[in-house]
């Protein structure tokens, strides 16, 4: 008599592996994308015979960042906590008035074209105002970024508050609830995904716009840091200071990137 074969299938892998999976592709496919940018720099400088003065090579790069790292971390710190009030501040700022333009139709219809006004100003001609106002330091970056991210966070913001479904308000409204439980429980939750896409629509410009803030005001970040290594023509230092201010930015649009895909899952 055969014996009866099983061909129950093989258990799924676990979730634990499988994200660590994903992050050691997603790490692979980083340092590969590292390798080949840094290649064609070298390339190019070799095969065009780029002067120093203009482009150092990547190794010349990488002494200054290690001559220099402790000035460079305490730059870019600077710069990304800037970033990081600056955009916390927007975000507040565009989620009370997107609110409040969900609650009165008339206050939009009345404030959003002062809104627009101030977003297609150039933030070049507002920033030495604000350093004006606000003096030489971190409160002027902070006010820049505000200036830069509250616009995209407060549009995307008051869509999403606006697309929550009429029979879920209409429930909140028989159930008795108040204003503020409603946008609490049924509004916010809805336009979550909205205000995310909003940051990081922000994030894309927001450290550059606190770079801009350094370079008018003179405070101590990394803007500051590639303008003086400019001045004194010490090209492997400003590179690095460009580098790292790219890496900076590149790396906080991943993770806002990174928090709206977890919201979604």
């Amino acid at each position: 008599m055969a014996e009866a074969t099983s061909d129950a299938p093989a258990p799924p892998r676990r979730p634990f592996a499988m994200a660590r999976s994903g992050r050691l592709t997603g790490l692979v496919k980083l340092l590969l994308a590292v390798a080949v940018i840094v290649a064609l720099w070298q390339a190019i400088i070799f095969w065009w015979q780029v002067p120093a003065f203009i482009a150092p090579t990547p190794g010349a790069v990488a002494g200054a960042f290690v001559s220099h790292f402790q000035e460079i971390v305490s730059s870019i710190a600077y710069t990304l906590r800037s970033v990081l009030l600056g955009m916390g501040l927007a975000l507040i700022l565009a989620l009370i008035l997107a609110g409040l333009f969900t609650l009165s139709p008339l206050l939009s219809r009345a404030l959003l074209p002062l809104v627009i006004i101030l977003r297609t100003a150039p933030i070049l001609a507002i920033a030495p105002i604000l350093i004006l106002i606000f003096g030489r330091g971190l409160t002027t970056s902070i006010a820049v970024v505000v200036m830069v991210s509250f616009f995209p966070i407060m549009v995307n913001a008051a869509k999403g508050l606006g697309s929550t479904p009429p029979n879920a308000l209409e429930l909140m409204r028989v159930a008795g609830a108040t204003w503020g439980q409603t946008f609490h429980k049924v509004r916010l939750p809805y336009a979550l995904p909205y205000v995310f896409t909003g940051i990081r629509l922000a994030s894309a410009g927001a450290v550059l716009s606190a770079m801009l803030a350094e370079w008018l005001s003179g405070a101590p970040g990394i803007g500051t840091f590639i303008l003086e290594a400019s001045s004194y023509r010490d090209q492997p230092r400003m590179w690095a200071g460009v580098v790292t201010s790219v890496i900076s930015a590149v790396a906080f649009f991943a993770l806002t990137t990174q928090a709206e895909r977890r919201l979604a899952g």
